[in-house]
């Protein structure tokens, strides 16, 4: 051995000896538990339910992987500080990724609210800040773990994360519970069980005897609550899981076929094709397959989703290329609504309820094609694997991968991502990633391998992403769990502690400044008519309210959610003070909301009873009759247009509405706050034959209100039935013998005719 050759082993040495040194040695193997644990507990997301936060159900369960992440975020620098082994490899499919994320910053910046696009809502935690998280989350599982027994666990882990939530949905009594489990949705709970029903499956198919008796159990309850849930099957899952597994079985059969090189099974898969092909074209041709189609297209989320995928299209066309930003949808959702949306069941919309519309609105075309490229780059990745894999169990593992992808894709149409469902799919694309950097020939591994036992990046670069990732656990996490906290206790609060405790929110992060002054809004309003209230703690909570609601407005001048709530809140301010300063503003507000949604029934609404307040009662009623024309079929706004008829003093026209909607479906019967305006109707019009028919109604609902009795009583007087007028008298005596009803009552009695 020469001595240049010496002296360059005895460098090395002493390089590694120095990287490896017991101090940092040891501080590496901690920074990769924390990582590795770190992973086990983000997992555990979609358990975490906390009462005490504004959408228990969401936005717990972002806060605290997104706070985990952090966690294991800080520890992978300290990672790649000690060893550039652990820093990230770029792919196509890594690639495909960063592209998505870039787009998505760059449209939300682009967008029309980027604060909103940014942090979203607590309803949601799907803005760019937890997309982030969730690109740290892949580029961490991509670049640490290597080595298929890190998958097996994280996906093994995963079930068992599935198989509690299925557990807790069996034992809970809770109907919340056993409608969408911790994750709190129908929907949502089957998006995150459809992943893991496919582990399991996958593990079953390519595992050994012994650990297929475990995947095997834990499959049976999974799947019976995706597939055989009794209470609101999801059949858009259920699809996606039934063409999932098509693909998965099939696709193993033709890659099995072309790939054993037997003539016969060949042709056997040809053959098969062509079945299939003619048998899907048969079945859609069955009564059976037609009238499950016409069951969907009739029912009532159907036409809801009919209806917000067509203003979604409306929406893209108007911004096509970047579209609005991230979370943004509730602008042009307001623009252009349907007014027919409300006669379905729902009349607010913060997403489209289609990957692809959502995506469209949210991005535009280029973040539909960065969205669509993620997909495209792992299937065909997934496929060079399977054309290169020797074993035929194997095969399950790449394949197993499209057909999740495309199940995930398929019921994604219906639906939308939550945290749950995202977890998932940003765990496989990271599994993916695995697959395609396992099954690469070793020399092309070889040529991008860093070097082990080397320094990562500097501490100049290390140190400020630690700081980062700190002030995001605080500033992105700590603070937005302590403001959600915030808005539930003033939630619960008198009205005296709530002021402040809002205040407090709103000063603790910029989420709740988006949260809080509706919320306030709907308690200020709520205590409006509560002689109890200490009057001047209510006036000063209208006035913090309005300036909330003005601020928000200052934030998101198109937002005409904010603008209809603060036209409301004027007029219940006048409803308080009797100032027409407030029904002045609430007009002038009320008019920009009309030009922000002009289609929208409830802003009408809103400025017929500013229009009744102020003594205009034509404008009013025409206010009224242009949300009723909007939709006929919205027999909501009908029923308005009567009572403003009624408040008008116009009764007769008041009735004839009244019986127009009844004709068209309306069940003024079912409700006693109908049946009460409608006997005042008949009152004013003397109807007494009418009235009878009415009490009687009412008390065969409310059989103890004195009130119908005495006005039966006197409906049977008045067209000289006098026993039965007796007979209702004497039970309104028996139910409220007070003596100044005993009094009036008597008088009553003896002035009917003797028998």
């Amino acid at each position: 051995m020469g001595k240049n050759s010496r002296d360059k082993k005895e460098n090395k040495f002493q390089e590694n000896k120095e990287i490896f040194s017991p101090k940092k040695s040891a501080l590496e193997r901690i920074s990769f538990l924390i990582v590795e644990w770190g992973i086990y507990v983000a997992l555990f997301a979609p358990l975490v339910t906390i009462r005490s936060y504004f959408f228990p159900y969401v936005s717990p369960k972002s806060l605290f992987f997104r706070m985990i992440i952090d966690i294991v975020f800080i520890a992978y620098i300290l990672l790649i500080f000690f060893n550039r082994k652990y820093l990230p490899r770029f792919n196509a499919l890594t690639i495909s990724i960063t592209i998505f994320l870039a787009v998505a910053i760059l449209t939300s910046i682009t967008g029309v609210n980027f604060e909103r696009s940014f942090w979203s809502v607590f309803e949601r935690m799907t803005g760019v800040l937890t997309f982030l998280h969730l690109y740290v989350f892949f580029i961490i599982l991509t670049s640490v773990f290597k080595e298929k027994k890190y998958w097996e666990r994280f996906l093994s882990v995963s079930i068992v994360v599935g198989l509690l939530e299925v557990f807790y949905i069996f034992f809970s009594k809770e109907s919340t519970a056993q409608g969408g489990g911790t994750i709190g949705n129908t929907s949502f709970l089957s998006a995150y069980l459809l992943f893991n029903v496919f582990f399991a499956i996958i593990f079953i198919l390519i595992k050994k005897r012994p650990w297929r008796i475990f995947y095997g159990l834990a499959l049976i309850p999974l799947a019976w609550e995706l597939l055989f849930r009794t209470k609101e099957p999801t059949k858009g899952a259920i699809s996606a899981f039934i063409g999932g597994m098509f693909i998965l079985f099939f696709g193993y059969f033709l890659f099995y076929s072309f790939k054993s090189g037997k003539k016969i099974l060949k042709r056997l898969a040809v053959i098969l094709m062509a079945l299939m092909v003619l048998g899907g074209f048969g079945f859609s041709q069955t009564s059976f397959f037609k009238k499950e189609i016409n069951s969907i297209i009739h029912s009532t989320s159907w036409k809801a989703r009919a209806v917000v995928w067509k203003m979604g299209f409306e929406a893209w066309k108007e911004r096509p290329w970047l579209g609005w930003g991230q979370e943004n949808f509730n602008i042009p959702f307001a623009k252009y609504f349907d007014p027919t949306l409300p006669s379905t069941g729902d009349i607010w919309y913060d997403r489209v309820h289609n990957i692809i519309f959502d995506t469209l609105v949210a991005g535009g075309i280029v973040g539909l094609l960065s969205y669509l490229a993620i997909f495209g780059t792992a299937i065909v990745s997934l496929f060079k694997i399977a054309q290169r894999v020797t074993e035929k169990r194997n095969l399950f593992l790449p394949l197993g991968m499209i057909a999740l992808l495309a199940a995930y894709f398929a019921q994604n149409f219906w639906v939308f991502d939550m945290i749950s469902s995202y977890l998932m799919f940003f765990l496989i694309l990271a599994f993916i990633y695995f697959l395609i950097e396992f099954e690469k020939p070793k020399e092309d591994s070889d040529k991008k391998g860093l070097p082990a036992g080397q320094a990562g990046i500097p501490s100049f670069i290390a140190a400020p992403l630690i700081i980062v990732g700190i002030f995001t656990f605080y500033f992105g996490n700590v603070q937005p769990s302590r403001a959600s906290r915030y808005i539930i206790q003033g939630i619960s609060s008198p009205l005296e502690n709530a002021i402040p405790i809002f205040q407090k929110a709103i000063k603790t992060s910029p989420m709740a400044i988006a949260e809080v002054p509706e919320q306030f809004s709907r308690m200020v309003t709520s205590f409006i008519f509560n002689e109890k209230m200490d009057q001047n703690v209510l006036k000063k909570g209208f006035e913090l309210s309005i300036q909330e609601l003005q601020k928000s407005i200052q934030k998101s001048p198109l937002d005409f959610r904010t603008y209809l709530i603060l036209g409301r809140e004027y007029n219940d301010f006048y409803q308080f003070t009797g100032d027409q300063e407030k029904l002045k503003s609430a007009e002038e507000i009320l008019q920009i909301a009309k030009g922000l949604s002009p289609h929208n029934q409830q802003v009408y609404w809103s400025l017929a009873q500013t229009k009744l307040s102020q003594g205009d009662n034509d404008q009013a009623i025409a206010f009224m009759q242009k949300s009723a024309d909007l939709d006929p079929n919205f027999l909501i706004s009908q029923w308005y247009l009567a009572m403003t008829y009624k408040l008008s003093g116009k009764y007769e026209l008041a009735l004839q509405v009244i019986k127009d909607a009844e004709s068209r479906g309306f069940e003024w019967k079912s409700s006693m706050e109908y049946i009460r305006q409608i006997i005042e109707i008949y009152e004013e019009l003397k109807d007494d034959k009418a009235l009878i028919e009415l009490y009687s109604l009412a008390i065969e609902k409310s059989p103890t209100e004195t009130k119908f009795w005495v006005g039966l009583a006197v409906a049977y007087a008045n067209i000289s039935q006098f026993d039965k007028a007796r007979i209702s008298a004497q039970k309104a005596l028996e139910l409220n013998p007070s003596p100044e009803l005993v009094g009036q009552l008597q008088n009553f009695l003896n002035s009917l005719p003797a028998q």
